[in-house]
């Protein structure tokens, strides 16, 4: 049986080996820098890595998601899937189960950041972007991703919310890193949710 092979023009493969290489001197920028930008900076850094990335190694190419290919933990992610499907229909289960997927599939390889901004998530789930901080809420509350706070230059406010997955749940990438980073972050423990499944 015929292989069918893609033509790929020596002007496409330097430009992914281009974006390769810059994803990689970026990566290589220290953390004690990173801490010391503007917020503006550094969500602008996050996202030209993952962009450089889609761009080096499109779907075609070694998998389906820049990096290679996500890890989950079977028990961690049975266990969100449990918590989301006993949810009050208050908290929009089928929306909040949507967000979990769409963070499993956008993840940053080197960091477990969700890739998705408000808007996007708002587009994909097919919601308003008001009700996306709730939904990320309720996978916070029950311990599928983390929060983190960036200051924007001109927003007021606490900052720009930017989403991590839980390395305990899923991982994307390296794994000596994603074990070093999971070893920081505690386990979604089980909690007891008020309206729950079962609730009166």
């Amino acid at each position: 049986m015929a292989q069918i092979v893609r033509l790929r023009t020596s002007r496409q493969k330097l430009e992914r080996h281009t974006a390769a290489d810059a994803a990689e001197q970026l990566r290589l920028l220290p953390e004690d820098l990173l801490k010391q930008l503007p917020g503006v900076a550094r969500l602008a850094i996050s996202q030209a890595v993952h962009a450089l990335h889609r761009h080096a190694q499109p779907d075609d190419v070694r998998g389906q998601w820049p990096g290679g290919f996500t890890m989950l933990s079977r028990d961690q992610t049975k266990y969100v899937w449990d918590q989301i499907r006993a949810l009050p229909a208050s908290d929009r289960p089928h929306q909040v189960r949507h967000a979990f997927d769409l963070a499993l599939l956008n993840l940053r390889q080197d960091t477990g950041e969700i890739m998705l901004r408000r808007d996007e998530l708002a587009a994909e789930i097919g919601c308003a972007p008001k009700h996306v901080s709730t939904i990320m809420g309720t996978l916070e509350r029950i311990g599928a991703v983390r929060r983190e706070r960036l200051r924007v230059e001109g927003i007021q406010g606490r900052g720009v919310a930017v989403y991590f997955i839980n390395p305990h749940v899923a991982w994307n990438g390296v794994l000596a890193i994603r074990k070093i980073e999971a070893d920081g972050v505690s386990p979604p423990l089980l909690t007891i949710m008020e309206g729950g499944k079962g609730a009166s």
